[in-house]
């Protein structure tokens, strides 16, 4: 599996989300094309990433909203 480099621009820089898109690109197509060669199809490998992303990404916005609002209560109890 390809490794993936660090990031080259510092946060908050226009263009690092294409940078990220970049350095992850290789290391996923290593995972497609070993899902593949294992007998799943390249549309259903897609299809799948596109899941588990989009519910990683759910996940990390029900845990900053919960983060949120466990602060909100910690400040309203002191």
């Amino acid at each position: 599996m390809s490794s993936i480099p660090p990031p080259t621009v510092p946060p908050g820089n226009e263009n690092r989300h294409l940078f990220c898109q970049m350095a992850v690109e290789l290391p996923l197509q290593d995972i497609i094309e070993g899902a593949v060669k294992a007998g799943w199809d390249d549309k259903e490998v897609l299809a799948a990433i596109i899941e588990v992303a989009d519910n990683l990404m759910l996940a990390a916005g029900a845990n900053a909203e919960l983060d949120a609002l466990l602060m909100a209560l910690k400040r309203k109890l002191e």
